[in-house]
This record gives structure tokens, sequence and C-alpha cells, in this order.
């Protein structure tokens, strides 16, 4: 298996190999049995047969995960992390719920980004129809009545014209869009490329913070959880900011912060890397103990809000393209009929 695994696939592979260690079962007995439930002749079934062989030879599941080369670095640091701390039960738990966040966050992506997508699509297909099959109609209606068509009405006649002339180049470009469009969402890479575009039309600077904080908050709170210290904690996280080189660079500057002395809170606060209110919360939680839990609530409501603004901005997006449709449909309309209306009353 060459590929990397997705989102979803991590998720899953970490939430069922979480519930197997916290039944007290050993890992190579639940690889055993995820590969029984694969469906047969699959890429996922192949490579648990490969794990598990491994995982009896090595007895590690971080070299396993490390010689299949499938696995985020990431992800296979945490494993090692929870192995040698005796917690890889929480740790594949905790790995579960990053990338059901991460799987959540994508899926609000493409929802957002879908939506008009098609609809710009509806309208590219309606607009051509009009051009090239409705106003040849109209137009020969002109020329019946002894006129032809001038001004706007004319100009969109002769584009309707070159469109038809030209419709080889126009299959063409259409078939390369549906081979870009094929590319972005069936492979990693360009689904990587999707992402980075998706957050730039989302509203750039806010979505791309909210983004910032969340993998930030949900990532201290997973090291911390198991066992880290600090200065292990935020190189970790600095890890997850592969998209992001701006918040790589502030949480490094935060971790010197930190290990001169500095609190967590008045340096992510100080640095933008969390707003007021959070850092007020974390400033509580670091004198109470209770600093993983309070990231991972700060993870959680920084979801809940990337999901709520962009709920927003489709619920926006949509009477404003149904609007610019309408408006462009029905300007063509009229400056096709009320000229033809004109010569209509004048003959009459």
């Amino acid at each position: 298996m060459k590929r990397k695994l997705s989102d979803r696939e991590l998720m899953a592979f970490c939430e069922q190999m979480g519930l197997i260690l916290k039944a007290g079962l050993p890992a190579s007995e639940g690889i055993m049995m995820m590969k029984e439930d694969a469906k047969e002749e699959t890429e996922i079934r192949t490579l648990y047969a490969e794990m598990y062989e491994m995982l009896e030879e090595t007895g590690s599941l971080y070299l396993t995960l490390e010689e299949m080369s499938v696995f985020p670095d990431y992800m296979m640091q945490m494993v090692k992390i929870g192995e040698q701390t005796g917690n890889l039960d929480e740790v594949m738990t905790s790995l579960s719920v990053n990338y059901e966040r991460e799987e959540q966050l994508m899926q609000d992506m493409k929802s957002a980004v879908t939506y008009p997508v098609i609809m710009l699509g509806m309208m590219l297909v309606i607009l051509f129809v009009m051009l090239v099959k409705v106003l040849p109609v109209f137009n020969q209606v002109y020329e019946q009545l002894g006129s032809t068509m001038t001004g706007f009405a004319s100009l969109l006649l002769k584009i309707g014209v070159g469109m038809q002339e030209h419709s080889e180049v126009l299959l063409v470009l259409l078939l390369l869009a549906a081979l870009v469009l094929a590319w972005v969402f069936c492979t990693k890479k360009g689904q990587q490329l999707f992402h980075k575009i998706s957050r730039r039309i989302l509203g750039g600077g806010k979505i791309a913070s909210l983004i910032g904080i969340g993998r930030f908050s949900s990532g201290m709170s997973m090291a911390l959880r198991s066992g880290l210290d600090y200065e292990e904690a935020f190189s970790l996280v600095s890890d997850l900011m592969v998209e992001d080189e701006k918040m790589k660079d502030k949480i490094m500057t935060c971790q010197t912060r930190v290990a001169e002395g500095e609190s967590l809170a008045k340096a992510a606060v100080q640095l933008h890397i969390l707003n007021r209110m959070n850092g007020r919360l974390l400033q509580i939680a670091e004198r109470t103990g209770d600093t993983a839990e309070t990231l991972e609530k700060i993870a959680r409501q920084t979801d809940e809000e990337i999901t709520a603004w962009i709920q927003d901005l489709v619920a926006v997006l949509e009477p404003t393209l149904v609007a610019i449709l309408s408006v462009l449909v029905g300007g063509i309309l009229l400056s096709v009929l009320i000229p033809l209306m004109g010569i209509l009353s004048s003959i009459g």
C-alpha cells in the first residue's frame, strides 16, 4: 500500500485500536480482528496483514506503523509516547477524536465550497443554453419582422455564435475541468490543495485562525494527557501546522517563552494563538491543574464556531447566487424582448 491513509481511515483505525486496548487485548490480536472485519482483496486488508506480521516480529506498534510508511509522523510519535508511558489506549482514543475533528473540518469545507461550485456550474449551463439556443430563435423572429438585434442583445448573439463555432474547444475544456475535479476530490495531494484553496475562499485569515486555534488546543491537550511536558508537547503540536507556517512560528516562540518561565495562557494570548477569553479560561485551568481538559474544551468550542461560521456563509451564498442568476437571465431576456415589443407595437 503506497498512499497515505485518509483522515477517515486514520480515525477508524485509532478508534478501533483504542477500544481493543481498553478491553485488555494485545495490539496484535486487535490487528488480526480488524483484518478479519475488513473486506476481502482490499488495500486495508493487505495493510493489516502486513502489520500483523510486523507486530508479531517486533512487538511494538510504533515500529510497525513506522515500517508501513502510510501513517503520519505525528501519529507515530504519539503512539511511541503511548507505548513508553503505558498509556497507549488513551493515546489511540485521543488520536481518533483528533482525526474525526480533521475529517469533519474537511467535510464542512467541501460542503461550503461544493454548493457554490454547483450553482456556478448551473449558471454557466443556463447561460450557455440562453446564448446558443434561445437567442438564435429570437434572432429569427427579428429577421422575419425585417429587423436585426442591436446593442447588448447583438453582442450576446455574437458570443453565442462564437461558442457554437468553437464547441470542440469548449468540450475539451469541460473534460479538462472534470479531470481536475476528479484529481482534487480523489487524490491526497488534490485534497490538500482543495483544503488550502477552501480556506482562502472561506474567509482567509478568520478561518485559518480558527483552524490554528483548534489544532493547537487539541494537539496540546493530547500531548499533555499522554504525560508529556510542555517542551515535548510544543514540538509535537508544531508538526500539526504543516499548512500554516505563521502559526508554527508562533508556537515555537510560545515554546521559548514558556521555557523561560512565562505561563502558557499569557504567552498564547500575547502571540495571538488564543483569544483573550480562551486565554482567561486556560489561565484558571493552569492554576487548578485542569489544563489538558480545558484545552480540549477550547478545541471543541472552536470546532463549533468553525461549523457555525461556514453554515452562515453558505446561508448567505445561496440567495446571493440565485439572485445573480435571476438578474443575468432576466437581463438577457429583457435586452431581447423590450426592442421586440417596440417593433411589434410599431407594426401594429
